[in-house]
């Protein structure tokens, strides 16, 4: 495939891997640049379960981000294949961008992932402190000086940025395209990810679970498309809702249904704008103990292979 470029330089094209610990901003920081939403959103650690990638084509390069799981100590079958799947974007990748919360000095997590990446990692590496806008002015260098230390990079392969507001997201990008291997694009020009519908689908009602429970609810929630009919000007969706305790599905039905209600109207108009098509969806709720611990239902959620 080829796409008419805007000059006569070469064209740029690679997989990046974005790493980093949990709720650091990875996915908010894939969406900015794609410009969709390719991985959901919250403020609950561990959102992201699997690898995504998401793709960014313009007339000079092509980006394929690997969206990754936050690297952190698992506990689960689920855990596990989490931080399997950050470990193996590793090996598929021309390029890393370390996210970090720049507001906070580096911990142990920060240290644990940097021992990760640095394992055998041949490839070119660049830090994005995210979050900048949490920062004290009087801690930036200190903070900027103990992630170079900690990575081995000097301070020209840093840049801080704040994801949510977009600040100097395109000058990151263009740190990144600038050590992109020279190569034909990867993928069609008209592909933003490589998810399907389907998948993408439960991933948004997931995030409105998310963004609407707390405490031991968002870790023990997962959703599975069961059905999924496509006929003129409408997508008929069947979802099952996955939890480890019977008071967790309470929760979530709410009183007279009104919780499920909420959060299946958020995410059927979401879907419907996705699609570009009116959605009907049905949801249930389903208990399903120790699902975290299976390594049948983790295949059919696509968390692991």
């Amino acid at each position: 495939m080829s796409i008419e470029t805007a000059s006569a330089k070469p064209y740029k094209a690679g997989y990046v891997a974005l790493l980093g610990k949990p709720n650091v901003g990875k996915s908010t920081l894939l969406n900015q640049i794609v410009g969709h939403k390719v991985s959901i959103v919250s403020n609950k650690p561990q959102t992201t379960r699997r690898r995504v990638i998401g793709i960014t084509t313009t007339t000079e390069y092509q980006i394929a981000f690997i969206d990754t799981p936050g690297i952190h100590e698992p506990h689960t079958q689920l855990g596990k294949a989490m931080v399997e799947q950050a470990r193996m974007s590793l090996g598929d990748a021309d390029e890393v961008v370390y996210v970090a919360d720049g507001s906070h000095h580096p911990g142990e997590q920060d240290r644990e992932v940097a021992k990760l990446i640095k394992q055998d990692l041949k490839i070119p590496m660049i830090l994005c402190m995210n979050k900048m806008d949490l920062l004290k002015a009087e801690d930036v260098q200190r903070n900027v000086d103990a992630f170079c230390s900690l990575l081995g990079l000097g301070q020209e392969d840093i840049m801080l940025t704040t994801a949510t507001r977009g600040h100097n997201v395109d000058k990151l990008v263009e740190m990144i395209v600038a050590k992109l291997p020279e190569q034909e694009p990867l993928y069609p020009e008209d592909e933003f990810t490589d998810q399907s519908s389907r998948f993408l689908a439960a991933e948004l009602v997931r995030e409105k679970i998310l963004h609407a429970t707390r405490e031991e609810v968002p870790h023990s929630v997962a959703v599975l498309v069961d059905e999924w009919d496509e006929e003129p000007g409408l997508t008929r969706i069947g979802a099952t809702i996955l939890v480890e305790k019977s008071s967790q599905r309470a929760i979530l039905i709410g009183k007279q249904g009104q919780f499920l209600k909420k959060v299946g109207t958020e995410a059927r108009l979401e879907i419907e704008e996705m699609l570009g098509t009116k959605v009907y969806l049905q949801l249930h709720v389903k208990v399903s103990e120790d699902w975290r611990m299976s390594p049948r239902i983790l295949q059919e959620l696509e968390y692991s292979d």
